[in-house]
């Protein structure tokens, strides 16, 4: 028995069976890079990187690394370049690990002039909230959760909340969704449009709502939202019902007839007020007529604009045709105490915002949603100014970059720091980069230009990572230097070589010269042919420098572009 578990152990940390696990381990790598490429991110992290069974392959990989330093006794002066090796991808293999247990990445967004604390995770993550107002009571649920079209996202979620079992069940989940309207004779709702700030358009269809600021607007909604603006269609009619001060002013086609076109520009832009006797209040928690054309204010918290009603129109999720564009839709069943059952379509995903799905049931509120979460952080960062440059005669930006200032009122640090491509703010771990921006809409008042930062914590992964690379770089330069290794044996076969082939190379010099003698006469012959042809170093460089507009809008020396079409045709 003991010879037996003997062999299997002497198996087990064997080099074939290294060999397979490292085979095993780049196959799987390399697998991971056309999943991704074929489906989604998701998809790789869900059947390679983040599973079970890869993380046992890189612990059995780890081990068998430390079992072989000791088998073979690298632990000696003759064997130090071997000893760094297996010590730097031991190093690396933990780096990894503190990266996938305590790292995480995420999106900052700050307004211009603004300020923020928080940041949103790039992982997706499913996010539940059950209250009971009556008892002043809730349950929250948090879990990370990939989800992939190409994968088994089977899960249920039991929850007890007040000796009340409800259960959350998986449906189904789609990928790269995007809404678009269904205009049918079969469909027999109707949608409406809304143009909020900013003249973003809004569809409306039945049971759906959004927000304008911090105050929900819903179209024909079963499931009422607490302290919402309702809007409803009857005999035809569109009506409108609110918990709020609402002020609203005659359609625009009227107030051109009432005031000059300047003035109702300067309205629109919110640059002048609307004069009082103009404004009109509508009647709390009363339905009335919902005028198209009209603009309703919000009891300064925000306004719209009810553009028309569209008749047999529904607004649907389908999928979207490019691959990286939409959001990804995730089909639940919820069934309650009661027995009763619900489904809802939770959009989000992966590095999305979510869009929580809210309604009650059975005396309880519910909230779930499918996305980013926001992570708080433990100080602020605030954008001063961003400064988008752009290439000369276009609108293709060159460069951008934001000034930011660290805000640690805790530890009373505050420091200014310009953020731009390969220029990273690093502070208490956490690296910001540059990512993107978001521009002004020169139409609002509102100044919606601003940065979006690439927040990466991993103080800790990164740097353990970077020592074993460091370790990995020694071992390699000591076994260019050490007597006994490979190095210096390929060293002394190529000096073999290189007395046998002595000979070979004085005869080839010799043909050579002969050769080049009789293509050097005929080129001196030529010669005279091709002088026209050759254009002038001070013509030639003139053409080089001078500015011609590319294929992306850029502007661009020519030489530039001969280059880049030089480079394309070569390949």
């Amino acid at each position: 028995m003991n010879k037996l578990l003997d062999k299997i152990i002497q198996g087990f940390f064997s080099m074939r069976s290294m060999a397979i696990a490292m085979f095993v381990f780049l196959t799987s790598i390399g697998l991971s890079t056309f999943i991704e490429a074929e489906h989604d991110i998701q998809a790789s992290k869900i059947l390679i990187y983040n599973a079970l069974w890869f993380e046992i392959l890189l612990v059995y990989l780890s081990i068998n690394l430390i079992s072989n330093i000791f088998k073979y006794r690298m632990i000696q002066f003759k064997k130090i370049a071997l000893l760094m090796f297996h010590i730097s991808f031991l190093v690396i293999i933990l780096g990894a690990g503190v990266t996938r247990y305590f790292g995480f990445e995420g999106l900052m967004l700050i307004k211009e002039g603004a300020q923020s604390d928080f940041i949103y995770s790039s992982d997706p993550y499913l996010s539940i909230r059950i209250i009971d107002v009556s008892k002043e009571q809730q349950f929250k649920y948090e879990k990370k959760l990939y989800a992939s079209e190409f994968c088994n996202n089977n899960f249920s979620i039991p929850v007890d909340f007040l000796d009340r079992n409800i259960k959350f069940e998986y449906v189904d989940f789609k990928s790269n969704m995007v809404d678009s309207l269904i205009v049918n004779d079969s469909i027999q709702k109707p949608s409406i449009e809304l143009i909020t700030e900013g003249k973003k358009s809004n569809i409306l269809s039945h049971n759906d709502f959004i927000y304008v600021g911090e105050i929900p607007i819903s179209f024909e909604k079963k499931d009422k939202i607490p302290g919402g603006i309702e809007i409803k269609e009857q005999k035809g009619k569109i009506l409108i019902k609110s918990n709020y001060n609402i002020t609203y002013n005659p359609p625009m086609f009227t107030l051109k007839n009432i005031l000059p076109e300047k003035t109702v520009d300067s309205i629109m832009k919110g640059l002048i007020n609307m004069p009082d006797s103009l404004n009109f209040k509508i009647p709390l928690n009363k339905w009335v007529p919902f005028n198209t054309g009209t603009r309703y204010v919000i009891n300064n918290a925000g306004q719209f604009v009810f553009k028309q009603k569209i008749e047999h129109a529904q607004k649907m999720q389908v999928k979207s045709v490019k691959k990286d564009m939409g959001l990804d839709v995730l089909k639940l069943k919820i069934t309650d105490h009661k027995n009763s059952v619900k489904n809802i379509n939770l959009m989000g995903g992966m590095g999305a915002l979510s869009r929580p799905i809210m309604f009650h049931q059975n005396g309880l509120d519910y909230e779930v949603s499918y996305g980013s979460k926001p992570i708080t952080l433990p100080f602020s960062i605030q954008c001063i100014d961003f400064i988008l440059d752009k290439y000369p005669g276009s609108e293709s930006p060159s460069s951008f970059e934001s000034k930011l200032k660290i805000i640690d009122s805790t530890d009373n640090y505050f420091k200014e720091s310009n953020v731009f491509m390969n220029h990273v703010l690093d502070y208490k771990g956490y690296r910001f980069f540059q990512s993107a921006y978001d521009l002004d809409n020169p139409e609002t008042p509102e100044n919606e230009e601003g940065t979006r930062l690439s927040v990466n914590y991993d103080w800790w992964g990164t740097n353990i990572t970077y020592l074993g690379y460091f370790l990995l770089i020694i071992g390699m330069i000591l076994s260019i230097f050490n007597k006994n290794g490979r190095f210096k044996e390929l060293n002394k076969q190529l000096n073999k070589l290189n007395k046998q082939k002595k000979n070979i190379s004085a005869l080839l010099i010799f043909f050579s010269c002969l050769s080049f003698n009789n293509f050097s006469f005929t080129q001196e012959k030529q010669k005279a042919n091709y002088d026209t042809l050759i254009v002038t170093k001070e013509y030639s460089e003139e053409v080089a420098s001078l500015l011609i507009q590319n294929y992306a809008g850029r502007i661009v020396p020519f030489q530039t572009l001969c280059n880049q079409l030089l480079r394309k045709i070569h390949r």
